[in-house]
């Protein structure tokens, strides 16, 4: 989704830098919910950014009503990943906080970013394809203790 004024950015012509959440939400067979980059062709937790006078578990509860239209409760933060990489010719650093999540509610609502998300269910298994890569060993076991993770990914996509 495009930048929106109140989001945590810093962006010139060459650099980025996020601020993000992303969570993690099992399903009754220990299945991920992932996105899929349609456009880069892998996949990534849902999530987005921060907003400036957010806290990252409510960026991850309007990010899942957003892009899945479910609550969510952000329950325990699994990793914080500095992800570095270089996407479309820009040098870009990301700073994520990645929660375990988990409904609070069966109600469905619609989905704001419906229309740009595809939503699947992935075994943690099966994730080789799910940036950044630093997280796919943390999806297969969740860490009982919060991580630190540096993912860096210099090849363009």
């Amino acid at each position: 989704m495009a930048d929106e004024q109140t989001d945590i950015v810093l962006r010139d012509e060459k650099h980025d830098f996020k601020l993000r959440a992303t969570g993690v939400l099992l399903n009754d067979i220990g299945d991920v919910a992932v996105n899929e980059d349609r456009r880069n062709g892998y996949l990534l937790l849902p999530g987005g950014k921060i907003k400036f006078g957010e806290t990252s578990q409510q960026a991850i509860a309007r990010e899942f009503l957003e892009e899945m239209g479910i609550h969510v409760r952000a329950t325990r933060l699994l990793a914080t990943t500095e992800n570095i990489f270089a996407i479309d010719g820009r040098q870009t650093n990301e700073v994520c906080f990645t929660w375990l999540v988990v409904r609070i509610n069966h109600e469905r609502v619609y989905a704001k970013d419906d229309w740009e998300q595809i939503v699947s269910w992935r075994s943690p298994n099966d994730l080789v394809d799910l940036k950044p890569k630093a997280l796919q060993a943390v999806l297969k076991q969740l860490p009982a203790q919060t991580m630190y993770l540096l993912n860096i990914d210099q090849e363009e996509g």
